[in-house]
């Protein structure tokens, strides 16, 4: 997709959001085997609007199969009994198609054509829209389609003519294009159709948002159905619909008005002797749709406008918010350069230290409402698990349900997009792996179903998800075993803890699966998951109880962008440490070091031995303390492990805004290991953000 191709971006967005509605109603849906008339209805509303947009964009492929799709559910709206054993076909195609939507529009958001062969999903539309109309399905003829043009309701070939304006939602952006997918909606409803503005070929945003958009349409249908097409429009802010007289109609169709049209006909009733014209019961506008004319004066308008249109949300670009965020942490930092410049401190003026209390006081403020803007319920992301679990247990024969806890907890938008493939990867591990099938779990006096339950909360400055199941637990023994013939460890057997031995299947290239299977046994998969995991600045965690379960813990910061961390200094050089890792400091005491004869050095606390790593032999710098009972040490800790390090003081916490290494130190000196990126001290000066994970893993 271009940058700046507006048109494509709302056609993507729109489409994108529709299609996962769509999807999670239909899994809720198929747990009752049918569909209600609300589900059908809105499925209906969804293909309608698909086949528009996709027309209007000149996708020919995906307006024919939304076409064929909206013409099966028309059916089902005209006749709600399905035959004996059909919800289930039409649920299974519904579902394909949304993903074969899915991945045709992913080709046109990366700027490709969206090619796909829609032909036997189209085919299977057709032979299900003939088995709900109770028909035989008709012998296709070369150059017309199968499908069958919507039967609505009302047409008796007595024309009939109507008005209608309609108001877009505020910043909705491409009103134009927008009037033209209206006019474009209404295909097959109208005889003969104008409107103001006339040429939508060329922008007319502004009017259209000052006037609205007018329509006159002659048609054989009842104005019921026009009107509700016209109010399943996506943005719609109000609409104006009532039946004119045939003189009237005929008139605007000939020669509509360039300037807006009133509410009423121009042409008064009376003057031709007829009663004025009144809106039917099902023509009638609802109050709350209502929208005053434009010529109304501001203060009338503003008192007589409706709250139900009342909008408190706006679109705004990520990119924006981004920059925005950017925008914040250079304030953080600038104003911690201020605040701590050695020239100022020393100086204890009363009336600065008061003015930069209030100063740090509205910046945290700025970061938290900032940082508000970027969360975003996990609920997406959980619910997209329902189709994964659905789809493995046809696949498998296991009776499996998802349980879904804590939906609602709110996740920076950048986690949000990095955390669907390791939980993608930990469901399908727990479907494969975790639960037995129905006849064992019976056996062993479980329910024939097993259960998964994806939880997450918020704890301080970290969420927390867990994914649980019911099913056989892990196999300590085999786990070590298979680990020890791969060369993962050298201790025995009982040396091991239970800990360590799970922890054995995040190991890279790592499986217990004698076959391979279409889901496992090839040792792709957890390794992953943790890699993901980490690459956040989080971590993995797995406890489980053979016979009953396994549960897997994630921890990841709220935010990517801004970390809490702990400021120590080695020499004159500081470093951050993320405060997710760090477990407890101290000073060393002689007797609780260990020096091994190759030099190695280790500590033992509360009866554990740890390996100590000194910074300044790890980064070269020179003027360290050398004397470990000198300095302190920091014990910090990863799924990996645990391990201690040694520096010359720590300074205090930090709120660190995280920024990627300078590009021409990764050109010069390549990808440097034990750093996770940098930031900016209240002195200007930069620190280096330590990844633990890298430290742990390299002991």
């Amino acid at each position: 997709m271009r940058t700046g191709d507006s048109l494509t971006e709302i056609y993507v967005y729109e489409n994108t959001q529709l299609l996962e509605q769509l999807e999670e109603m239909l899994l809720d849906s198929e747990k009752n085997a049918a569909l209600e008339k609300a589900h059908i209805d809105e499925i209906f509303r969804v293909m309608h609007t698909i086949k528009g947009s996709s027309s209007m964009m000149g996708y020919e492929g995906l307006t024919k199969l939304a076409h064929g799709m909206e013409d099966m559910f028309a059916a089902l709206r005209q006749n709600l009994n399905a035959p004996k054993g059909a919800w289930e076909p039409i649920i299974s195609l519904v579902l394909e198609c949304v993903d074969f939507f899915k991945v045709e529009i992913s080709k046109v958001q990366s700027g490709l054509a969206p090619d796909g062969d829609i032909e036997a999903l189209h085919g299977r539309a057709v032979a299900l829209l003939h088995m709900v109309s109770g028909e035989a399905p008709a012998a296709a003829q070369p150059g017309k389609p199968t499908t069958t043009a919507p039967a609505y309701n009302g047409a008796n070939g007595e024309l009939r003519y109507y008005q209608a304006r309609l108001f877009f939602t505020p910043g909705c952006a491409m009103e134009s294009v927008r009037a033209f997918a209206v006019v474009n909606s209404l295909d097959g409803l109208y005889t003969r159709i104008a409107h103001e503005p006339r040429d939508l070929n060329v922008n007319c945003d502004e009017a259209i948002i000052a006037n609205g958009f007018l329509l006159y349409l002659e048609s054989p249908y009842d104005g019921q159905e026009i009107e509700i097409k016209l109010s399943d429009t996506m943005f719609l802010q109000s609409l104006e619909f009532f039946e004119l007289s045939s003189q009237e109609g005929l008139a605007l169709l000939a020669a509509p008005p360039a300037a807006p049209a009133p509410a009423a006909p121009e042409v008064a009733p009376q003057a031709r002797g007829e009663a004025p014209a009144q809106p039917t019961a099902a023509q009638a506008v609802p109050a709350q749709l209502a929208a005053p004319a434009p010529e109304q004066d501001s203060k009338e308008a503003a008192v007589s406008a409706p709250k139900g249109i009342t909008h408190n949300f706006i679109s705004v670009n990520v990119g924006k918010v981004d920059q925005l965020m950017d925008l914040v942490g250079e304030i953080v930092t600038t104003e911690s350069m201020v605040i701590k410049h050695p020239e100022v401190v020393n100086l204890h003026i009363e009336s600065f230290e008061k003015q930069s209390r209030r100063l740090r006081q509205l910046t945290d403020e700025l970061q938290d409402v900032v940082m508000s803007i970027r969360m975003v319920p996990i609920s997406s992301t959980f619910r997209k698990m329902q189709r994964i679990v659905r789809d493995m247990s046809l696949k498998t024969g296991k009776e499996a349900q998802l349980v879904l806890l804590g939906e609602q907890t709110e996740v920076d938008k950048n986690v949000i997009e990095n955390l669907s493939d390791p939980l993608m990867h930990m469901i399908r591990n727990s479907m494969d792996h975790g639960l037995e099938p129905a006849a064992e779990r019976l056996a062993k006096g479980k329910p024939a179903m097993g259960t998964i339950v994806l939880e997450a909360r918020n704890t301080g400055g970290d969420v927390i998800i867990t994914i649980s199941d019911d099913g056989q637990g892990l196999d300590r023994d085999k786990l070590i075993k298979k680990a020890q013939e791969r060369g993962l460890t050298q201790k025995s057997e009982s040396e091991i803890s239970d800990r360590e031995a799970y922890n054995f299947i995040l190991a890279p290239g790592f499986s217990t699966n004698e076959q391979v299977t279409e889901f496992s046994g090839r040792g792709v998969g957890m390794d992953v998951v943790c890699s993901n995991v980490e690459k956040m600045g989080g971590s993995v965690s797995i406890n489980s109880v053979p016979g009953k379960g396994t549960t897997f813990t994630l921890q990841i910061p709220l935010t990517l962008a801004i970390i809490e961390g702990m400021d120590v200094r080695v020499a004159s050089e500081h470093y951050i440490i993320p405060i997710l890792n760090i477990r407890e400091s101290f000073e060393l005491q002689s007797e609780d070091l260990i020096v091994a004869p190759d030099g190695t050095e280790s500590i033992i606390i509360r009866g554990k031995c740890y390996l100590v790593r000194r910074l300044h032999e790890l980064f070269g710098v020179p003027g360290a303390k050398e004397d470990l009972k000198s300095g302190i040490m920091v014990l910090v800790e990863s799924e990996r492990g645990s391990v201690c390090l040694f520096v010359d003081q720590i300074v205090g916490e930090q709120q660190a805004v995280i920024k990627p290494l300078p590009s021409f130190i990764a050109r010069i000196l390549g990808r440097l290991p034990h750093l996770s990126g940098c930031t900016i001290l209240g002195n200007g000066s930069i620190s280096l953000i330590l990844d633990v994970n890298s430290l742990v893993s390299n002991t």
